[in-house]
């Protein structure tokens, strides 16, 4: 079983270095990294990552396209570049434990039922009580999420089953994306992994899990981010256009 990485990133060099490190130091590395950077210029690290690559036996593609707009569309563009069984996509501002990749494969290789699977973020901010209630009470319906039952301390190393993935710590088998498609025409963002999600629960039920043993931190880098405002905006938008196509 081979495993690819894609690392959608646009001007985040530190963070990009930061996440590519974590790879490297891997147990189990990755037979591929696809790096699909939509930086300008001035932003691009595809040097640095280059020299660091040098040293394994990772096979690198470093994709640079200003063209390309978006988290999705830059998602869409890497598969035509995969060589692998299994693909991960990660944000750039992740940094992976370093079993992560070990674990997440053992799940795919053990257990056939798996089309997807998260692992677990371990600095995710404490949820209390008040917060669950007002988030099961919005998520219902067609937007039931169960990813807020999970802890992030959680000593549980069993198979946990969800309706949704966190779009930016996925893992996928690759005929997952035979018959389910990224939308790359509505511009979705926030709710991207929420729309895939519900995608792959119609064609491929009951498939997807989390893996408590694999862990990272996520550590939601500031740069690129759009103001309260406009996240609000966009968030309302997607939600419309997800129950429109539902």
């Amino acid at each position: 079983m081979t495993f690819s990485i894609v690392i959608p990133t646009k001007n985040r060099p530190k963070e990009l270095t930061a996440m590519f490190n974590s790879i490297i130091e891997q147990t189990r590395l990755p037979d591929q990294v696809i790096i699909i950077d939509q930086s300008k210029s001035e932003n691009i690290a595809k040097k640095t990552i280059e020299s660091l690559v040098k040293e394994t036996s990772i096979t690198l593609k470093y994709v640079h396209d200003e063209g390309i707009k978006g988290l999705v569309q830059a998602k869409a563009a890497s598969l035509k570049f995969n060589e692998c069984d299994i693909i991960s996509f990660f944000d750039d501002d992740i940094v992976l434990r370093p079993n992560y990749l070990f674990e997440i494969s053992k799940a795919f290789k053990n257990h056939k039922l798996i089309m997807g699977a998260n692992g677990i973020i371990i600095n995710r901010p404490e949820v209390n009580n008040l917060n669950n209630l007002i988030f099961n009470f919005f998520h219902i319906g067609l937007f039931q999420d169960n990813r807020q039952s999970i802890s992030n301390d959680t000593n549980d190393s069993s198979l946990l089953p969800v309706n949704t993935l966190s779009g930016g710590l996925s893992s996928w088998r690759k005929e997952v994306f035979d018959k389910v498609k990224f939308d790359i025409e509505n511009n979705f963002h926030a709710y991207e992994d929420k729309e895939f999600s519900i995608r792959v629960n119609k064609t491929f039920p009951n498939s997807m899990f989390v893996i408590p043993n694999a862990t990272l931190y996520h550590f939601h880098a500031q740069s690129n981010r759009e103001s309260s405002k406009k996240r609000t905006y966009n968030d309302i938008k997607e939600v419309l256009i997800i129950f429109k196509k539902n």
